[in-house]
């Protein structure tokens, strides 16, 4: 059974403590949730293996992402609770272990003096407290002027927003975190801090030596400068890009961040990659029962940006309403979708091409002599001129279904996939719903056989049902990257 009404626009859904519960779990998906997030910033193995375990048991259709920690730097223990900082005032930053208090800060940088010039800026607590630095000392020190009164806090982030870091984006825990994902069964990671398309890279080579016979879906959050200015070469090797609006607010200017977000999209939308919209989508959340209207404005926005997913972080891992953030996150995107402003951008089946070709982004668009894209192409086309259609790919990995939801058709998109694997992979992308076929990366399958499994079931499908479906798939079916065939099937004469 598969369901091809549901909304375009997926959920990422991250859990915590407020949401790790079956009862919850079971009503954040049934509510929308497309992706659920485990964050590795927080939390033990123990929470986690407790959320996998409880996801599984409930979903076997929801797709379960890791978020890796990456080279998160932070300052150490304080002499008190909170230490107040003025502005004016001079402070030593230092990279050797000491307990930290209004005349020096402990940074867990080992590289500090190499790394971090003069003049360079340094934020404290998501830029809370901002310094700079004024003065060398020497190898292990720096000297640094407080631009903005704050108040110090024990073990929070640091950010150096014009310093080259020679930290690696992927560490020791990262790894151990991913042969973790590896061994649960999950189905996606998000590595952060990605600087270039080498950290990217990276993770797929060593996911590959642990696990050879799975894709995993690999996501490039973008969260500093150094990505931004890399974002077409990351964007090339990475199968999703997430706008991570928190680190990237703290590291580029906050007025900047709607144009940053813009280009990112767009970017995505360009070289055909789900792209995900996170951070604060609806914050007041955690404390309250229904969104501002700004959020609500923002969340529409991103959709109309040419996003493919919206992502809940604290709203669900430790606000007070969950399910009712989930809720109203499911009822703007529907609300979106059903606008004549969305049917301008998306019923031609070219969002993404407008995003792209529209903004003065430095993108240029090349012709593709690419058998599949230009199927894809094909199969959006026909879906235009045919009325109550569904456009239908045939995939072994999800590449074509993808590649069809990069363009943003109005119609549903329905991919037959050989596995469960296979199936939440593409739960990121747009519009796209899955049924499983199990023999389809057979070679003796029968497209008839394909037909059959289209109708038996859209049998139930609670309104009018399509009249035609665009079958999309290659010969001999069920070989990897052969697509290459558009069949136009009318479904209204199926007995």
């Amino acid at each position: 059974m598969f369901n091809i009404y549901r909304k375009k626009i997926k959920i990422v859904v991250t859990l915590g403590p407020a949401s790790v519960g079956k009862s919850v779990i079971k009503n954040i998906i049934k509510n929308g949730a497309d992706v659920l997030r485990l964050n590795f910033s927080h939390g033990d193995e123990n929470f986690f293996v407790k959320a996998i375990d409880n996801i599984r048991s409930i979903s076997g259709d929801t797709g379960i992402l890791i978020d890796l920690p990456g080279p998160k730097i932070r300052t150490g223990r304080l002499a008190e609770d909170s230490v107040p900082l003025s502005k004016g005032i001079r402070i030593i930053l230092t990279d050797r272990y000491v307990v930290s208090d209004g005349k020096r800060i402990f940074i867990d940088y080992p590289y500090l003096g190499k790394d971090i010039k003069l003049n360079s800026l340094v934020y404290i607590d998501d830029g809370k407290i901002k310094l700079k630095v004024i003065k060398k000392l020497n190898e292990n020190e720096l000297e640094a002027e407080v631009l903005t009164n704050g108040i110090l806090k024990p073990e929070k982030g640091i950010n150096f927003p014009d310093s080259v870091l020679s930290i690696p984006s992927v560490t020791d825990s990262d790894k151990k975190f991913l042969k973790f994902g590896v061994k649960h069964g999950v189905d996606m990671f998000a590595v952060s801090f990605v600087r270039s398309r080498e950290d990217i890279l990276y993770v797929k080579n060593f996911l590959k030596s642990k696990c050879a016979e799975k894709d995993f879906l690999i996501i490039a959050k973008i969260e500093k400068i150094e990505a931004v200015k890399n974002i077409e070469k990351i964007a090339q090797v990475s199968d999703a890009l997430m706008v991570a609006r928190g680190d990237l607010g703290v590291e580029a200017p906050v007025e900047n961040i709607p144009l940053e977000q813009k280009r990112i999209i767009s970017v995505a939308n360009f070289y055909k990659k789900p792209v995900i919209t996170a951070t604060q989508m609806l914050l007041s959340m955690v404390e309250n029962e229904s969104p501002t209207r700004a959020e609500v404005t923002d969340i529409s926005n991103a959709i109309f940006d040419g996003t493919d997913a919206v992502m809940l972080s604290e709203e669900t891992a430790v606000g007070k309403y969950p399910v009712e953030a989930v809720k109203y996150m499911s009822k703007i995107i529907k609300a979106t979708e059903k606008s004549a402003m969305f049917n301008k951008f998306y019923k031609s089946g070219s969002g993404g091409e407008y995003l792209t070709e529209h903004r003065n982004l430095n993108v240029i668009r090349t012709q593709t002599t690419d058998i599949s894209n230009i199927i894809a192409e094909m199969s959006v086309a026909a879906s235009k001129l045919l009325k109550n259609s569904i456009i239908a790919a045939i995939t072994r990995s999800g590449y074509t279904a993808n590649l069809i939801s990069s363009l943003k058709p109005h119609v549903p998109i329905l991919a037959i996939v050989p596995n469960e694997f296979v199936k939440r992979k593409l739960s990121l992308s747009y519009g796209v719903s899955c049924a499983v076929m199990k023999n389809i990366d057979g070679k003796d399958i029968d497209l008839k056989d394909v037909i059959d499994l289209i109708n038996g079931g859209l049998k139930n499908a609670g309104r009018k049902s399509p009249n035609y479906a665009i079958l999309t798939g290659g010969v001999p079916i069920g070989e990897p990257g052969s697509t290459d065939f558009v069949k136009i099937v009318r479904l209204s004469d199926r007995k």
